[in-house]
């Protein structure tokens, strides 16, 4: 699935675009922003004293980019028991996910509001106000769901309906049409929504309501008492910082963050973006992601991209962990890259059970022609699939999407002899 050109999406109907004035860190523009991080302290100082409250203004529509923006606001920042205040019109259902764990992960609560900036200072901080006047529609309640402790101020909206595929023909849903390929793709992150929606520790039902609410009908409001029953609000208070890491340390935490773990920069990408990082003094643009086989987990992997010399092709590694079956111990014999109509080989330099573990890891190298990285990083970025075969036969087929693609290797590539 090629998910450059069709992205699994929430929208939003309407009436919910002009339900309430936008917040004022977004701005006067048709076309939906997308989600900035900003760190603020209530204001004014003189109004609220010794008891100014510290939050993560998380203000615009869920985008593809939107784990990398996050992944850069968190570097050089402790959030662990911070709340973050949302006022979202929703967006991509994977980039949400993605942000929704990292949310959990990181210990933080969660609450819907809009973040008024006001006027800068001789001081550092930024100053705000902070009102119910907000939004958080479509995938919105999905991240608003993964703070330890999460709030939902009575005159704020929230809403839900079915995600969707979009398409050429996506703003007429009676007339979109999907392929074999983009059904398949959609059931499998509707499922991945479904278990995200239990790792959070919400109702099924919140699920239950967005899935049964068609594009054609008007958004789904939630009622108070739905928003309590589904888990969307399980305090009075995010604020309260004990509270929240109290909260924090009996949280179940999220299934990415115990499968993969950070890069080399201290990223906390995991399996949700393409970043660039460096390395021994060399930039590289690198993803992490998991290896699973008939949607089962049985590892993880790396897979890197850095310059060649001069004229000469990129060159790609790939860096594997597997379980192993007891019993067995078949080395990884090939790793293919195909996509685009290019296919590139990778050697296999080494795979070898891990010192008393039940575990492969395999290391494999080669290099991809320019022809084929302008193919992928044309159009904001395309996808691709890595391919693996073991000793015995055993397939896996993974498609490592677009996520954070093309900024990673404009940052990369700028450091690269042409």
């Amino acid at each position: 699935m090629q998910r450059i050109a069709f992205v699994l999406r929430f929208s939003l109907i309407g009436f919910a675009l002009i339900a309430y004035p936008r917040s004022s860190l977004a701005q006067d523009s048709n076309e939906p922003r997308e989600m900035s991080f900003e760190w603020v302290r209530e204001g004014p100082a003189e109004k609220c004293g010794t008891h100014c409250r510290e939050w993560v203004a998380a203000t615009g529509s869920i985008m593809p980019e939107t784990p990398q923006r996050f992944a850069e606001f968190t570097k050089g920042r402790d959030l662990r028991g911070a709340v973050m205040v949302l006022d979202s019109l929703g967006g991509s259902l994977e980039s949400g996910i993605w942000l929704g764990r990292e949310i959990r992960r990181l210990g933080m609560a969660t609450t819907v509001g809009e973040t008024t900036l006001l006027p800068s200072d001789s001081s550092s901080e930024r100053r705000a106000t902070l009102s119910d006047r907000a939004v958080c529609t479509s995938m919105c309640p999905f991240v608003l769901l993964a703070g330890v402790l999460r709030n939902v101020p009575k005159g704020v909206l929230v809403s839900v309906h079915q995600p969707f595929i979009r398409t050429q023909q996506y703003k007429d849903a009676m007339t979109s049409i999907y392929s074999t390929e983009q059904w398949v793709t959609m059931q499998r992150e509707l499922g991945e929504l479904a278990s995200y929606t239990i790792e959070m520790g919400g109702d099924i039902g919140l699920f239950g309501t967005a899935t049964r609410t068609p594009r054609w009908e008007a958004i789904r409001p939630l009622t108070p008492e739905e928003i309590r029953r589904v888990g969307l609000s399980n305090t009075e208070n995010v604020f309260d910082k004990a509270a929240v890491q109290a909260a924090a340390k009996e949280a179940t935490r999220p299934v990415a963050s115990l499968l993969l773990g950070p890069t080399d920069s201290g990223s906390t990408l995991g399996a949700s973006a393409w970043t660039t990082v460096e390395r021994a003094g060399v930039k590289i643009m690198t993803r992490q992601y998991p290896l699973t086989m008939q949607g089962e987990r049985i590892g993880s992997f790396e897979i890197s991209l850095t310059c060649g010399a001069a004229g000469d092709p990129y060159k790609m590694m790939y860096v594997e962990t597997r379980r192993l079956p007891e019993g067995t111990a078949y080395r990884l014999g090939a790793v293919s890259i195909a996509g685009q109509g290019h296919v590139a080989i990778l050697h296999v330099e080494s795979s070898s059970r891990k010192m008393q573990k039940a575990e492969l890891e395999s290391v494999a190298r080669g290099v991809v022609s320019v022809d084929f990285i302008r193919a992928l990083t044309r159009d904001g970025g395309r996808s691709f699939t890595v391919g693996t075969t073991t000793e015995n036969d055993v397939k896996t087929s993974i498609v490592v999407s677009n996520t954070g693609l093309s900024k990673s290797f404009a940052d990369m590539d700028a450091s690269c002899s042409h």
